[in-house]
């Protein structure tokens, strides 16, 4: 019995696929005919998206037309000195500055993909990097613009979150062709975010060919809309123009060069490498005109902005005590930056800015015995400052003071003081002499020597280390007997100058030399 089940369900789901590919095979064929009775230069043929079942190919749609744009200002051409060229592929214009080419896959966000391959070409473009396929992420844009989502977008709403925030680079959030979530976004994205200063209609609902050329050359890759027909999911090289199918939605796509000759503009899709020509497509001039109402809605990207670096320089003097210093915000013009601090203790000006600049920030003196911490935050970057407990300095030595003979010689005085209290040591007398340990910080030992007293008067005085005073007492020196020593019962005497017994010297018929 269960072998019959499977046997049954195996011949359901061939049926079913037979019957498929016989709809994909006649409507194939219908194209096919209808291209050569109208003679339209373009081929037809099975691709990635015409496998695909009716649903799956209106995902790889998704524009929403705007309702409220149809009279937009649009922007004039510009004078060309010596006229537009005949042919322009911004693949091939002194280097490549397309980006390569993207799979919005089944998801309706092909506003995302034709906003972010325009962002890319013109960062190349601003920043003279061709053949850089610089890859930015179409997920942020999304998740995060509010301008859209897989079931649709409009193309006015991510413009203005190109201009307003920027997009990051796809690794940020790699695309995952669902509605996705902004907070699964790499951290601080918005900091290092790629933007424009500006955009503009080239067109809304009256394009015309030479104001989308005029466009394309002075401002680089377009983004634009397009009526989508069945036949169109078919293409597989050529000149498309409608032939034949019925309407399967909207859709935004890039326009990255034009040729006369040929009469068509060269368009970048967002349906991978296996449709069209390698992901791209040609479309003539002629469906500016018709049903398709190729044109409409074109938007030029204006002074795309490179992505906002910063360096900075922080100083901080003494921590325990007051303290200024500066951030230097070092990005392009155009780039709009903050700063604040989360701690009263610190505070910070400018509060904003834009372009380079520098950050004035005063830290208040820590009156507490306690380490504080609190966060700068400025240009979306975050900077950690800790300041140290305000220290009590307090000293003592030891010993006091010292008694030396007439002799002198050398001596050691001890210093106590907390880390980080500083101290010196000195010596207004000429006799005493600080050897080493001059200065120092925290627990220290201060050297010096006293020198021979050759008077026959003691003497006094001091040091003044770490604050205190070091008192240093010397005894005189003893008589200097010039007589000779004769002898005498009961003792020794000196027959001249020496006038006490203990003065006399032990030898006898010796000079006295004490």
């Amino acid at each position: 019995m269960k072998k019959k089940v499977l046997v049954i369900w195996a011949m359901v789901i061939f049926s079913c696929f037979l019957l498929s590919s016989l709809s994909r095979a006649q409507e194939l064929s219908s194209v096919q005919s209808a291209i050569q009775q109208m003679g339209a230069p373009w081929v037809a043929g099975e691709t990635s998206v015409s496998k695909l079942p009716l649903a799956e190919k209106n995902k790889r749609l998704g524009l929403i037309l705007p309702t409220y744009a149809a009279n937009a200002p649009v922007l004039p051409p510009l004078p060309v000195p010596y006229g537009l060229p005949t042919a322009l592929d911004w693949r091939n214009n002194g280097g490549n500055f397309v980006t390569g080419m993207r799979d919005q896959s089944n998801c309706g966000s092909c506003w995302a993909f034709a906003a972010t391959a325009a962002l890319e070409s013109n960062v190349l473009i601003s920043q003279k990097t061709p053949n850089v396929d610089l890859n930015l992420s179409e997920q942020v844009v999304v998740s995060c613009s509010g301008a859209g989502s897989c079931d649709g977008g409009y193309m006015d709403s991510v413009s203005d979150f190109v201009r307003d925030t920027g997009v990051p680079v796809e690794t940020c959030y790699p695309y995952t062709a669902t509605d996705g979530n902004c907070a699964n976004s790499c951290a601080n994205w918005q900091a290092s975010a790629y933007d424009i200063q500006s955009w503009q209609y080239v067109a809304t609902t009256s394009p015309t060919v030479e104001g989308i050329k005029n466009a394309l050359y002075n401002y680089g890759p377009l983004v634009t809309t397009m009526a989508v027909y069945s036949d169109f999911f078919y293409y597989t090289s050529g000149v498309y123009s409608y032939t034949s199918g019925y309407l399967a939605g909207y859709h935004a796509i890039t326009i990255v060069g034009y040729n006369d000759s040929g009469s068509y503009f060269t368009v970048k899709n967002s349906w991978g490498t296996g449709w069209g020509e390698s992901g791209y497509f040609r479309i003539a001039y002629s469906q500016l005109t018709n049903s398709v109402n190729f044109g409409d809605y074109t938007i030029a990207y204006i002074g795309a902005a490179p992505s906002c670096t910063y360096s900075t320089s922080l100083l901080f003097p003494y921590a325990g005590g007051a303290s200024t210093g500066s951030i230097r915000v070092t990005t392009p013009s155009g780039c709009a930056w903050t700063a604040s601090s989360n701690a009263t203790w610190m505070s910070i000006t400018p509060a904003n800015g834009t372009g380079p600049g520098i950050v004035q920030f005063s830290v208040s003196a820590n009156s507490t015995s306690t380490e504080r911490t609190g966060t700068l935050t400025i240009a979306g970057q975050t900077y950690q400052v800790t300041q140290e407990g305000n220290v009590v300095c307090t000293y003592s030595i030891s010993p006091t003071s010292a008694s030396w003979a007439a002799s002198g010689g050398t001596g050691n005085v001890s210093v106590t003081a907390p880390a980080g209290c500083s101290w010196t040591a000195t010596s207004n007398y000429s006799w005493i002499t600080v050897t080493s340990g001059a200065g120092g910080s925290g627990n220290g030992t201060v050297q010096y020597s006293v020198a021979a007293n050759t008077s026959s008067t003691s003497r006094t005085g001091s040091m003044f280390i770490a604050g205190k005073t070091f008192t240093v007492t010397q005894a005189a020196a003893g008589p200097s007997c010039k007589g000779k020593c004769g002898g005498y019962a009961g003792g020794c005497w000196c027959d001249t100058l020496c006038t006490y017994y203990g003065d006399c010297c032990p030898d006898y018929n010796t000079y006295c030399n004490q």
